[in-house]
C-alpha cells in the first residue's frame, strides 16, 4: 500500500511540474526597448521608436502604446506593428512611453515599464509640409541648431534637393543659435524670416565644397535686414541666382570667418560696408568666384559692386 501511495506521489509532482512548465512557456513577456542603453537625444521632426516583441508573443497580437510628455502617460496610439513612427515632436523634451501587447481578442498580455528619452535640440527639416508643422509651434527662439535643408557631410555625396519654397511658417522665429539654409533649389527668398535679430553662432546660406550645397534659385536674401551680429561664421556658398547681398545693411560684426563663394551672378557687395567700415569682421575674409570679388579695401573705399 505504502509503494502504491509513493507512486502516487511521484506521478503528482510530475504532473504539477509539467503543469508549471506549460504555463511558463504560455506566458507572454512584455516588449523589450530596442537600444535602450542608449541616452543620445532623438530627432525631432521626424523618427521611429521600435520596440522588440517579448518572448511567446502570438503572431497575431497587436500593440497599445501610451506616448506623451507625462511621466505616466496616457495618449494611446493602436499598433500592428512593433513601431510607432512620429513627427514634430516638442524640441529638448521629455517623452515618456509604454506598451501593452493585445491578443486578437482584445486582452492585455503583457504590460512593459516606462520608458523615456529627451528630443534633441537639432531641428531638421526638408520638406515644406514639415516645415508648416514646425512653423505650427510658434517658436519665437530655438536654442539649437535649424537646418532647412541639409547640413551636408562632405565626405559624401548631396541628397536630392528638398521641395521648400516658403518660409512664412517661421514668421514667428526671432532668435537661433544656428541656421543653416541649403539645397534648397525651389526656394527664391527667405521671406518668413524677418522677424530674425539673433544669430548666436553660424549662418550658413549654401554650405559644402565641390557644389554639394547652395540653393540653385534662391535670389534674395533681404529678410535678414534685422541681424546686426553673428556669433559664428557667415558662409554664403553657390546661390546660382544670388546678385545681391541686400538685407545684410544692418550686419555690425561677425565673430568668425565671412565666406562668399560661387555665387556666380553676385556683383553687389555693398550691404557689407557698415561692417567693413567698422572693422566689424574678427576672423577671414575669403571671397572668390563670384561675378564680382571685391577685397577688403574695396568695400572700404566704395567699391562694392
Amino acid at each position: 500500500m505504502k509503494k502504491i501511495n509513493l507512486v502516487i506521489i511521484i506521478c503528482l509532482i510530475l504532473f504539477c511540474s509539467c503543469q508549471n512548465n506549460g504555463e511558463e512557456e504560455l506566458k507572454v513577456f512584455p516588449v523589450e526597448r530596442i537600444n535602450s542603453s542608449n541616452p543620445a537625444p532623438i530627432p525631432v521632426m521626424n523618427g521611429t521608436i521600435p520596440f522588440i516583441p517579448g518572448k511567446n508573443t502570438p503572431q497575431d497580437a497587436t500593440y497599445r502604446m501610451y506616448f506623451d510628455t507625462s511621466e505616466n502617460p496616457t495618449t494611446v496610439f493602436d499598433l500592428k506593428i512593433p513601431e510607432k513612427k512620429y513627427t514634430n515632436l516638442k524640441i529638448n523634451t521629455a517623452y515618456y512611453w509604454r506598451v501593452e501587447t493585445i491578443s486578437n481578442k482584445g486582452e492585455v498580455l503583457a504590460s512593459s515599464p516606462v520608458w523615456k528619452f529627451i528630443t534633441g535640440i537639432t531641428i531638421t527639416v526638408r520638406t515644406q509640409s514639415d516645415l508648416t508643422l514646425l512653423g505650427s509651434n510658434k517658436y519665437s527662439k530655438i536654442e539649437g541648431i535649424l537646418i532647412i535643408g541639409d547640413l551636408i557631410n562632405l565626405n559624401g555625396s548631396a541628397p536630392p534637393s528638398t521641395d521648400i519654397s516658403d518660409l512664412s511658417p517661421l514668421k514667428e522665429l526671432n532668435q537661433v543659435y544656428k541656421l543653416v539654409i541649403n539645397n534648397n533649389n525651389l526656394l527664391k527668398n527667405l521671406n518668413g524670416l524677418s522677424n530674425l535679430k539673433i544669430i548666436n553662432d553660424d549662418l550658413f546660406i549654401g554650405q559644402g565644397q565641390d557644389l554639394k550645397g547652395g540653393n540653385s534659385s534662391l535670389e534674395d536674401i533681404s529678410a535678414l535686414s534685422n541681424i546686426e551680429s553673428l556669433g559664428g561664421t557667415l558662409i554664403i556658398y553657390n546661390n546660382d541666382n544670388l546678385t545681391s547681398l541686400t538685407g545684410l545693411e544692418s550686419l555690425k560684426s561677425i565673430s568668425q570667418d565671412l565666406v562668399i563663394d560661387n555665387n556666380m551672378k553676385l556683383d553687389n557687395f555693398c550691404a557689407l560696408e557698415l561692417l567693413f567700415n567698422n572693422s566689424g569682421l574678427s576672423g577671414n575674409y575669403y571671397v572668390k568666384d563670384n561675378s564680382f570679388n571685391p577685397t577688403k579695401t574695396n568695400l572700404i573705399d566704395g567699391n562694392c559692386n
